[in-house]
């Protein structure tokens, strides 16, 4: 295939030899990643069971008669009724979790299809079975939105005698709460915790940890990720002395790995998907509640006639009433890009030219009581206009907020565009998105937003323009270095097929030990999955 690509006969040898070494890059990937996810695994028999749940689509599902009665009753407790995506990924979740075979999965779906409600659903089957559940988010904003969601819900549950127990544990929890809260952790008092990054700080043990939920996956690092799924399910200290006494329980059976549900909400096209996280069982939620009213969507160049449009559009929508979003691509003015508007810096332009209306002010840098205050007031109605930077792209949930001006939208990926998009159109309001342009020549870019409110078709525009950047590593753009040849937009056929043969490989040897040679080249190819950390 070498010779062929360097020094070809004709077209069709070139072709064929690049696809033959492209079917390599992407097969020593899928072999690699299922290899080190065997490794992890302690009987025969649950290799085989893994193998074939990633051989297959799947077409098994858990009927609601097989949920819990506590899973029910939450149901019973939600305000709306689930759609027809949600109901089928609960299903294909509760399912899984009813295997021997620790769950890995990945849930994505489109900004606002209900993503949190299913992965609370998954959290509380298992706590229905007396286990544990984990839910780690990106931001204490987020981590302190869903935890008085979930409080809410399980409020308003009915006919429960014992509801669960829920902890908030984050970066400013107060260092005796927080003790409070791991102490709980480590008895099994608390049922499900929801946090940041502090849920993997070395200090936090569980009792019986079952599922680990991990909501916007893609804002954390690889080896953030990592050491949440390694927070190992035991069980319980009384059940471990009892284990001791008698002798009778394996190692296997006292540390198991726990389910891993991770959350996506900026759509993936599945080949990506595929080569990123190769390891995971994928369900997509396609559909949107109904009622949603699509959000208007304007395309502006950042001239002075252009703002002058801008406002006059902003005061239009204040005076009926709307709430207003204004994201920047950074706090403060630079010296080095003059050209970007600043968050801070324009707080008193924006005071003054709407003066009878309430500006706010939130981004990365404020503490965290400050950050919940802002959102606070706008969520209230105190304040009528916010400025942010991109810190309200995570989960942000401000049903009354009707239009969203982007400045510098130039500065941010199409993919991030739609998700702070989301932010809007979550009311009964009809909303506007307005994507400020520095430059004609940057219009185009953002043309395909003004067309689609798709983001399963913005993501792969976003790939197709962007690249899909480093695996491992920190480039957030460009082609894969793993995959000097292939392109994933282009083929993700042949990673379908590289991705089967693995699998077919593994299910004749565990260990490749059946295959020397190809483990010898995976060992070069794919050292860490070898020879582990």
């Amino acid at each position: 295939a070498y010779v062929g690509i360097h020094q070809p006969k004709n077209i069709e040898e070139a072709d064929l030899a690049r696809r033959r070494i492209i079917f390599d890059e992407f097969f020593y990937l899928q072999l690699g990643r299922l290899f080190q996810m065997l490794e992890g695994l302690g009987t025969k028999i649950e290799k085989d069971g893994l193998l074939e749940k990633y051989r297959k689509p799947e077409v098994n599902a858990a009927y609601m008669e097989e949920w819990s009665s506590l899973t029910k009753k939450f149901l019973k407790a939600l305000p709306y009724s689930l759609t027809s995506g949600q109901l089928s990924a609960i299903s294909e979740i509760i399912w899984d979790l009813k295997r021997p075979v620790p769950m890995n999965r990945l849930l994505q779906g489109d900004v606002g299809c209900g993503k949190t409600i299913v992965a609370f659903l998954a959290c509380v089957e298992v706590i229905a079975s007396g286990y544990q559940a984990a839910f780690m988010v990106p931001t204490e904003l987020l981590a302190i939105q869903h935890y008085d969601h979930f409080v809410d819900l399980l409020e308003k549950m009915d006919e429960v005698d014992n509801k669960p127990s829920v902890a908030l544990l984050t970066g400013s929890t107060p260092l005796k709460q927080s003790r409070l809260i791991r102490k709980d952790l480590q008895s099994g008092n608390i049922s499900l915790v929801i946090g940041t990054h502090s849920l993997i700080a070395e200090k936090v043990e569980f009792s019986s940890l079952r599922i680990a939920v991990v909501d916007e996956q893609h804002r954390f690092g690889v080896i953030q990720r990592g050491k949440f799924n390694s927070k190992l399910y035991c069980t319980s200290t009384s059940s471990r002395m009892q284990a001791a006494d008698t002798d009778v329980s394996s190692e296997h059976d006292i540390h198991m790995a726990p389910h891993i549900l991770a959350l996506s909400a900026t759509p993936i096209p599945r080949t990506l998907a595929l080569a990123l996280y190769g390891d995971m069982s994928l369900t997509n939620i396609t559909d949107l509640p109904p009622g949603r009213i699509p959000v208007e969507t304007y395309i502006i160049e950042g001239t002075d006639n252009g703002f002058k449009n801008i406002y006059a559009m902003m005061l239009e929508e204040l005076e009926a009433g709307g709430r207003l979003y204004i994201v920047y691509p950074v706090i403060e003015q630079s010296d080095q890009l003059p050209q970007l508007r600043a968050a801070s810096a324009d707080l008193e332009t924006i005071s003054n030219q709407f003066q009878d209306y309430n500006c706010g002010l939130l981004h990365g840098r404020m503490k965290s009581d400050e950050k919940e205050e802002a959102l606070r007031r706008f969520r209230s109605g105190e304040t009528d206009i916010l400025l942010s930077t991109q810190v309200i792209e995570i989960g942000v949930d401000v049903p009354d907020a009707s239009m969203m001006v982007v400045m510098n939208a130039e500065r941010f990926g199409i993919a991030q565009l739609h998700q702070l998009r989301g932010r809007v159109g979550r009311g009964a309001r009809k909303s506007k998105c307005i994507l400020v342009a520095s430059s004609s020549s940057s219009l185009n870019r953002l043309k395909v937003l003004e067309k689609s409110s798709d983001g399963f078709h913005l993501a792969s525009v976003d790939l197709r323009l962007r690249g899909p950047g480093d695996l491992l590593g920190k480039k957030q753009s460009g082609h894969l270095p793993e995959f000097p040849i292939a392109r994933l937009e282009m083929d993700g056929n042949i990673l379908q097929e590289a991705h089967v043969a693995a699998l077919k490989v593994l299910s004749y040897s565990h260990d490749l030990e059946l295959f020397p040679a190809l483990k010898a080249e995976l060992s070069m190819r794919q050292p860490l999955c070898i020879l582990g950390d």
